[in-house]
């Protein structure tokens, strides 16, 4: 077989896995739809045309939910950063375009950290394992931590006063609003724990770069709930790589170090270090990871928003009566940011 028949023999299959995959996504944007859920061989379509188009097909998506999902208004008033202004809001967008990531001026107040701190404490959360098994949910243990990485599961987050204030404040709503073009959706809640550990388990941990395509668009916020310099654990970003990716690196797999200073100077390698109350946002479509940590631990933050629930599928957060009532507001003033958040009866009705 000649060169030419060889390369035009990929060049089709090539398309035909590209159209198989793109039909399959809008086939399974109309199942999610009608049942709520995304069909699991749809969102696997969706990861590869990341990969297959360099993110172009994700541009596409957000281009559309931009015309159909229109911004909101933002009443900053009642934020914890009320001084916010739409100036700061518009120069953290930009900054996110342009890099990938953001590191705040602002620090959250320390009564907030200290507040979650305490809750990550006095809370059982699960440790990651290379033991298949079902763990027992146990507290953290920061003097003999049993796994690299300790989580708590979204509904024990939202259940906490603390966590129901942040999750719904409209200074993070405005800012990713602002870097995504539209009415976002509150997608995931997260906190853990990161300790040393096994080599073996730092991909399990997110602890090589990798890139994250839960969604076609989305920004995530974290928070340091402890002090975090360059022994233990902060988030590394590859500045830039959030748009477009050498073809070798399309790879849903993890990274090594190694690998990316083959492809990127070593001076877009970013460490964000930060004391407690630092804040970020982060596209982590863009090459990420937590740094291995040699001593003491972190515990970290995290609220994501993104274009809509098609894709991983998140279980639901169960909203009960005891909700503080502000956050509760928020909840039902804006029902397209929280459709992952259920609220009872009771909590519609007051």
């Amino acid at each position: 077989m000649s060169k030419i028949s060889r390369w035009t023999k990929r060049v089709s299959q090539s398309t035909r896995e590209l159209v198989n995959d793109v039909m399959t996504v809008m086939s399974g944007l109309r199942e999610y739809k009608k049942a709520g859920k995304t069909p699991e061989e749809a969102y696997f379509s969706m990861r590869r045309l990341y990969r297959t188009t360099n993110g172009r097909f994700n541009d596409v998506m957000a281009t559309v939910c931009k015309a159909v999902h229109r911004k909101q208004r933002v009443d900053l008033s009642t934020s914890l950063f009320e001084d916010a202004t739409d100036t700061e809001i518009a120069n953290v967008g930009r900054q996110l375009r342009k890099d990938g990531f953001y590191r705040f001026e602002r620090q959250l107040p320390k009564h907030f950290c200290d507040a979650l701190l305490e809750f990550s404490l006095s809370t059982p959360g699960v440790g990651i394992s290379l033991d298949p098994s079902a763990k027992e949910p146990e507290r953290f243990n920061r003097q003999l931590p049993q796994s690299p990485r300790h989580q708590f599961r979204p509904d024990q987050l939202f259940a906490d006063e603390t966590v129901q204030q942040l999750a719904t404040d409209p200074y993070f709503f405005s800012i990713a609003q602002a870097y995504l073009g539209f009415n976002p959706v509150q997608d995931l809640l997260s906190m853990w724990w990161s300790a040393p550990g096994d080599s073996a388990l730092q991909s399990r941990a997110a602890q090589l770069y990798h890139f994250d395509m839960d969604r076609f668009k989305f920004v995530k916020f974290f928070v340091y709930l402890t002090d975090v310099d360059a022994n233990n654990g902060p988030h590394c970003y590859v500045r830039g790589s959030h748009v477009r990716k050498p073809a070798t690196l399309l790879r849903d797999e993890r990274i090594s170090d190694e690998e990316i200073l083959q492809h990127y100077p070593s001076q877009d390698l970013v460490e964000l270090t930060g004391p407690v109350g630092t804040m970020l946002a982060v596209d982590t479509r863009g090459f990420h990871k937590g740094k291995p940590l040699v001593e003491r631990d972190r515990l970290i933050f995290q609220i994501q928003f993104a274009d809509s629930l098609f894709g991983q599928n998140y279980p639901p957060i169960q909203v009960d009566e005891s909700v503080n009532p502000t956050a509760r507001q928020r909840l039902e003033r804006n029902r397209r940011c929280y459709a992952n958040f259920e609220l009872n009866a009771a909590d519609v009705d007051a």
